[in-house]
């Protein structure tokens, strides 16, 4: 009983402190560079334009022209809009030069955040080509990869951090075939490259969120979708399909998203934050009510539980 009391006060005192470290801030915010891509909309817009209230110096990626008018007009001289194609290997480089020539000689990145993603294609894995896996791990995890090749030795200068957006799906898979398959891939990479470099000062961190009211949910660019690929199936496949079976997907779908989606999209930003300016981040960061509490532990269950619970879940 003496040990036990022992072991718990230990481990209170372990809690207390390490809660404390995690209170830490990093100094010299004004003096310090961070690049976001897929700042056009949804998490990489709001982070952007938190980081500069903050005084970072941002590089916000955006994919459009249109993104890149929006961010200026909306943020401070201290932060540089580009547009920036993640998927694309010459979009990237030149991105980068415009990165060198700006932060100062003797700097270099503090933060890189690869939160650019799309959802990917609509339907079961049956539908799904090749095409559509490559168009969805071209952005989603190829465009990770690359980014935080292309921008490691400005990285490794500042002894700075990388931080790559993975999902709740890259721990627990359903929906989308190609997204979770790219999410996976995410959270694989980031493991393999923190461990790589677990001697070099640059630490990687992995955000999860769960569901969230963004416009990569939005309801009628889904509907397309699902439109979309119904014309590309092969015409004995959509003889055999349900007239309305547009209207049954998005319907279900939204049924699910009433369950589950959050709206709070702070949240997700908030954890960004936290792993660009605690002196002492978390390797991962699990955000979102249904993420805690629905999928995580889903995960963990057996899978003849788990498969049965989210089968129920789904429409």
């Amino acid at each position: 009983m003496y040990w036990l009391l022992v072991l718990v006060t230990f481990l209170l005192i372990l809690a207390i402190a390490w809660h404390a470290l995690r209170k830490i801030k990093v100094g010299n915010i004004s003096s310090r560079y961070v690049l976001v891509t897929g700042c056009d909309s949804g998490f990489g817009n709001l982070l952007t334009k938190q980081l500069d209230l903050l005084g970072f110096h941002v590089f916000a990626g955006c994919l459009t022209q249109a993104g890149v008018e929006s961010v200026k007009s909306e943020c401070s001289d201290k932060v540089m809009a580009i547009q920036m194609d993640v998927s694309n290997d010459e979009s990237i480089k030149q991105t980068i030069e415009v990165i060198r020539k700006k932060v100062p000689a003797e700097k270099g990145l503090w933060a890189v955040v690869n939160n650019a993603g799309v959802i990917g294609s609509i339907g079961p894995s049956t539908w799904q080509t090749r095409l559509d896996y490559d168009n969805t791990m071209a952005v989603n995890l190829y465009g990770v990869i690359m980014v935080t090749k292309a921008c490691m030795p400005l990285v490794l200068k500042e002894q700075g951090r990388i931080i790559n957006t993975a999902s709740i799906m890259g721990r627990f898979a359903f929906g989308s075939p190609s997204y979770c398959v790219s999410k996976y891939g995410v959270e694989a990479f980031s493991d393999v490259l923190r461990r790589e470099i677990y001697r070099s000062g640059v630490s990687v961190h992995i955000i999860e969120p769960g569901f969230y009211r963004t416009p990569l949910l939005d309801r009628e660019s889904y509907r397309q979708k699902v439109n979309n690929k119904i014309k590309q199936l092969p015409e004995d496949v959509k003889e055999s399909l349900p007239c309305n079976l547009a209207d049954m997907m998005v319907g279900g779908r939204d049924t699910f998203l009433e369950k589950v989606a959050s709206s709070k999209v702070n949240e997700v930003v908030e954890a960004y934050i936290d792993a660009i300016i605690s002196q002492f981040p978390k390797s991962r960061y699990l955000v979102g009510f249904d993420a805690k509490f629905i999928f995580r532990p889903l995960s963990m269950l057996p899978e003849w539980i788990s498969d049965w619970v989210i089968v129920k879940m789904l429409p």
